[in-house]
């Protein structure tokens, strides 16, 4: 039951975040929810994946109550609720791999030279983000929903050379939609 009602928080975590990619050109970009894509005899899944011609983006989302710490020793990230902390996987280091992942699949298939962004988003209005000191770099890559267009833009505004024309970009989400192997 728990392992449902974490991926039933995820879910709405992610549907929250539609309203906010609803303010996005509809002509440029091209949005993914749940890809999950062969790498190997791995497989890797991406929350939210957004395309450009001239950028990629990976959504890491988290819809979860109560205090994220990153902390700078091991990279590692906790979240506290009333009475209990504990440690969970560095939700910026989940989009960085699934990043990763994805520039290894892009090559794969002849998109080698596609930039690829990533992104924590909290889609949670009750949790609050706590950065260690000395850990600040780290904030480039976190923000609150609400903050998800301002950092789409800014990287949009950083990537204005076009990597692939509009023929590519539908060719890449024929194979994207093609690959994508759900799970059970």
């Amino acid at each position: 039951i728990n392992e449902y009602k974490s991926r039933l928080a995820g879910y709405k975590g992610e549907k929250s975040l539609d309203f906010y990619l609803s303010m996005l050109p509809e002509e440029k970009y091209l949005i993914f929810h749940h890809l999950r894509l062969p790498l190997g005899i791995y497989y890797f899944q991406i929350d939210i994946l957004l395309l450009t011609t001239t950028f990629g983006l990976i959504l890491e989302v988290k819809n979860r109550i109560g205090e994220y710490h990153f902390k700078k020793y091991l990279n590692q990230t906790t979240i506290q609720t009333p009475g209990k902390e504990e440690r969970i996987p560095n939700p910026v280091l989940q989009a960085k791999l699934q990043a990763l992942k994805l520039s290894k699949w892009l090559k794969k298939h002849h998109f080698g030279e596609y930039p690829i962004y990533y992104q924590f988003v909290n889609s949670n209005e009750k949790a609050l983000i706590r950065v260690e000191q000395g850990n600040e770099k780290i904030l480039r890559f976190i923000c609150n929903s609400e903050g998800l267009v301002e950092k789409i833009n800014q990287t949009a505004n950083m990537n204005q050379k076009e990597k692939l024309n509009q023929k590519e970009l539908r060719k890449l989400k024929r194979l994207l939609l093609a690959s994508h192997t759900p799970d059970n």
